[in-house]
């Protein structure tokens, strides 16, 4: 995304008061730009109501216990590589798309395709595409501190030392999506307060388990729930920080919504860690 992204939607809405924009025909198209933006914008409404929709009967994850999920499954692989991006590239989002969506639509009338009904569409594509850059600390096996003994009694140790760590955690009691969700409804900033107080228990707990010596074994889970943590910290941060701005929000919702996984497939796999470990 270029910084100078949203020169062009300035450039245009300029030149659409003036007679030689009308001649070339761009003040139809800034005005219909503005209308599939707002339906654009309609989808920031429909990704929040259908994430909380699909989450009702999920409960916001809660360390009561390290790891302990229903799930057996061994976890999908996930990524542990911070994003090389700065969050203020989030901000850019808006901006970006605008261009793009003036561009599409500049285009759609050279070629004679513009319609009102492709025009939506590519604003709708658009929004199902993006997905904001999140920036975490993200560790690697070398940062880890380790134990050779990999016995059962040493896991339990193990295991005993993660609850402490992760203490922070169950102060989390009410879902992340609803907090966010509240605050979209009512625009009231305490639940802002509350979103970033969520991120930084998961902070918290992040850089106290980077302390906690790990059985050589237990490195990769160990490893997995230090980056699933810190990127879902990350993105609720980020949440907070550009909750008025509704292009960021549709990007960064996908982008929790990834972070979160990361977060139960990581605790799902230090769970069958745990189950595989004989007395």
């Amino acid at each position: 995304m270029r910084a100078s992204s949203g020169v062009g939607l300035l450039w245009y809405c300029k030149d659409a008061s003036s007679s030689p924009a009308r001649e070339y025909g761009f003040a139809p198209i800034v005005i219909t730009a503005a209308i599939s933006v707002a339906a654009l914008l309609a989808v920031v409404g429909w990704e929040i109501r259908r994430v909380a929709h699909e989450k009702q009967s999920v409960s916001s994850f809660v360390a009561t216990y390290a790891g302990e999920s229903t799930s057996q499954e061994d976890a999908p692989s996930f990524g542990s590589e911070t994003e090389a991006t700065s969050t203020d590239v989030v901000s850019l989002i808006g901006p970006a798309v605008i261009n793009q969506l003036l561009e599409t639509y500049v285009g759609m009338q050279e070629d004679g395709s513009y319609t009102a009904q492709d025009a939506q569409k590519a604003a709708e594509d658009f929004a199902s595409a993006l997905k904001a850059p999140v920036e975490y600390l993200a560790y690697q096996t070398s940062d880890i501190r380790t134990d050779p003994d990999t016995s059962y009694a040493r896991m339990l140790a193990y295991r005993s030392d993660l609850r402490e760590s992760l203490a922070p955690l169950l102060d989390n009691t009410r879902p992340e999506y609803e907090v966010f969700a509240l605050y979209v409804q009512t625009k009231d900033a305490a639940y802002l307060t509350q979103l970033d107080d969520i991120a930084k228990r998961y902070h918290d707990a992040q850089s106290a388990t980077a302390s906690v010596i790990a059985p050589r074994d237990a490195v990769p889970y160990h490893v997995a729930i230090l980056n699933a943590m810190g990127k879902f910290a990350a993105t609720l941060h980020s949440m907070s920080a550009h909750a008025d701005d509704p292009f960021a929000t549709v990007a960064l919702l996908r982008s929790y919504n990834e972070a979160e996984t990361d977060i139960l497939a990581s605790f799902n796999a230090l769970t069958a860690y745990y189950k595989s470990k004989s007395p």
